[in-house]
């Protein structure tokens, strides 16, 4: 990535203001979504993508991490290979996969071809550092009569929850993010920084293991939380706006008045979870609630509002009753100052 590169990457993040609200368009394996942009966000991709270092975002679940990662690829106009980290995960996944089961059944099997290229599949990384290349290998190889995929303007890599990990795969990953480079040895190939863009690598975690002090200095950290001066309950409405409120071209699905009510709701029984020293619910089941609530009874405010003091507990309420705190109890009353 040379200079000017950097510049233009930067000024497109540049055009983004705070509370702008951006669509993004369904794909194959994806809804359409929303995303509110935040100046921490644009900020911290403006540095990491000038550093050349990967983002590292954290927060609880539902404050809009990885979603972070598809409005940054659509706003750049790049291409996303997102992958969601398990506890099985290995760091080679990343970069490759030699899928040695299917070459020994096709071998069983006496198939005519056994070349190399059909077993191994490249990883995200891979086909971020070297699309070409990774156009020869397994599915990416274009069908027989077609032409191969032409070559993104960008990459954007999303390594989802590598809090689920053990600590070996952020260890593993040290030399890759640090040097930008690797290399699979059974192919003798090796891979630097790519001549047109290097990708923009974003990785979440929900905070559920400690990550190792070298591997967090390799990144840029964006710690994704509320506003203090806000308020988290002002906060959740204005989530809520972004993702069911009118805007331009398209119909309110939501009332303001439903909005703020259900975020009043996750606000009292957010703090009755936290009172029993029980993982709070947050956006993720605000919006699930919300969601709902419009497929239920869409633009029918009447109807919502009962459905909402009908489901709330289900989605807010998740854990095991607590005695002697009627707020942890499913059946409790919609009450607290709420209209019935």
């Amino acid at each position: 990535m040379n200079n000017k590169s950097d510049l233009t990457c930067a000024q497109i993040l540049q055009h983004l203001k705070p509370g702008q609200v951006q669509r993004i368009p369904a794909t194959l394996h994806l809804d359409a979504t929303v995303h509110q942009w935040s100046q921490a966000e644009i900020d911290a991709l403006t540095l990491a993508i000038s550093a050349r270092r990967p983002l590292l975002v954290r927060g609880e679940p539902g404050t809009g991490k990885t979603q972070l990662a598809r409005a940054a690829a659509h706003q750049l106009g790049w291409t996303l290979h997102a992958t969601t980290i398990h506890p099985r995960f290995e760091a080679s996944d990343l970069l490759y996969r030699f899928d040695a089961v299917k070459r020994l059944a096709d071998a069983q099997a006496r198939e005519p071809n056994l070349q190399e290229e059909n077993y191994w599949e490249p990883g995200p990384l891979w086909k971020a550092y070297n699309w070409k290349l990774a156009c020869c290998y397994g599915s990416c190889r274009p069908k027989a009569g077609g032409e191969a995929e032409t070559e993104p303007e960008g990459h954007v890599v999303l390594l989802d929850e590598i809090d689920k990990a053990d600590s070996d795969l952020p260890n593993s990953l040290l030399d890759v993010l640090g040097q930008r480079a690797f290399e699979i040895p059974a192919l003798n190939l090796q891979f630097g920084a790519p001549q047109r863009q290097l990708p923009l690598i974003i990785i979440t975690t929900n905070e559920e293991r400690e990550l190792p002090a070298a591997f967090v200095r390799r990144c840029i950290v964006l710690n994704l939380a509320y506003d203090p001066a806000l308020g988290y309950q002002k906060w959740l409405v204005q989530r809520g706006r972004a993702h069911f409120a009118a805007a331009e071209g398209v119909p309110e699905r939501l009332s303001d008045p439903i909005i703020r009510l259900a975020a009043k709701r996750l606000v009292e029984d957010r703090s009755n979870a936290e009172q029993a020293a029980l993982p709070p619910p947050g956006l993720a089941e605000f919006v699930d609630l919300l969601s709902a609530l419009h497929e239920l009874a869409p633009g029918d405010a009447v109807t919502q509002e009962s459905w909402l003091k009908r489901l709330s507990a289900y989605a807010f309420v998740k854990h095991q009753p607590v005695e002697g705190l009627p707020g942890t109890q499913q059946s409790r009353a919609f009450d607290s100052g709420l209209p019935d």
